[in-house]
């Protein structure tokens, strides 16, 4: 037993994670509940227990990885989307919480496709969240990272799955004669000279054949213009996350087709970051 409470160790750990986050009380707290593998109502109460020496040294270890820039989801080995708790892990891109608008945009604005194509699955959460939410019974989805094609059959295995297809595949050498009701895509947009301005904890630990196309940030949608083309049913929809607002001309452009109409939405903190496209 260390000489350590619980309490003591919290402050600790949240005196040195603040220099790097300004959500360093949750993100500390967080990391307690994984150490000791309880809710914050024990924590609450026991905050004047002694913590044991074991889970003293995990939970300074685990505080060191976060301090030198390790996302909290590798340390976690969770990530939450859409009020679903996903795994994680090394070489596969974390989901970010802004790309949840995706479901709500479907859900609003396309009715219950039948057949959907997902560009790109990372952990799987986007096809298996239009499975639990009951939005289609139908999904392909493709990822060149077999890692992520492992994770995601994972996850859809731990939600008991049943309608989803994981494929490891590129996109750019996939062959199918089907039609969809959906493609839905969160595609590398970033360019490749924009790379040096990330923050390392990005480009550090998510795969970077996820976060850019190597060349100016637009490759994907160029060729997703044309894809939809020949595999989007009549009045189909192509739902493709971005870069943000510097992207936009660029997309028009993309996507001035007689073969389409589109729209812009905003995320959920009031960015313009989706692309929705409709077959005419």
């Amino acid at each position: 037993m260390s000489s350590s409470t619980i309490d003591s160790v919290l402050y600790m750990g949240q005196k040195l994670l603040r220099p790097i986050t300004n959500n360093y009380k949750n993100e500390v707290l967080w990391i307690m509940q994984d150490v000791l593998n309880k809710d914050t109502t024990y924590i609450s109460l026991n905050k004047s227990s002694l913590l044991e020496s074991d889970k003293y040294d995990l939970f300074f270890n685990l505080i060191k990885r976060r301090k030198n820039k390790e996302p909290l989801q590798h340390i976690l080995n969770s990530v939450s989307f859409y009020g679903y708790d996903f795994n994680i892990k090394q070489n596969v891109f974390i989901p970010r919480p802004e790309t949840e608008s995706l479901i709500d945009i479907i859900k609003n604005n396309i009715n219950y496709p039948n057949s959907v194509l997902e560009v790109g699955t990372g952990s799987g959460c986007i096809p298996i969240v239009l499975e639990l939410e009951k939005i289609s019974h139908q999904i392909k989805s493709l990822d060149i990272n077999y890692d992520a094609v492992d994770l995601a059959q994972h996850n859809a295995k731990k939600f008991h799955c049943k309608y989803i297809q994981f494929l490891h595949q590129n996109f750019f050498h996939f062959k199918s004669n089907e039609k969809y009701d959906l493609i839905i895509s969160n595609p590398p947009y970033i360019a490749l000279n924009e790379l040096p301005e990330l923050d390392k904890e990005v480009t550090l630990y998510d795969p970077l054949n996820a976060l850019t196309d190597y060349d100016n940030g637009l490759i994907f949608y160029q060729y997703f213009s044309e894809f939809g083309i020949k595999h989007l049913n009549p009045k189909g929809h192509m739902l493709l996350e971005f870069g943000g607002r510097h992207q936009i001309n660029d997309l028009k452009n993309i996507f001035h087709n007689p073969n389409y109409t589109y729209s812009f939405f905003d995320d959920l903190n009031s960015e313009t970051r989706f692309i929705l496209i409709q077959k005419i």
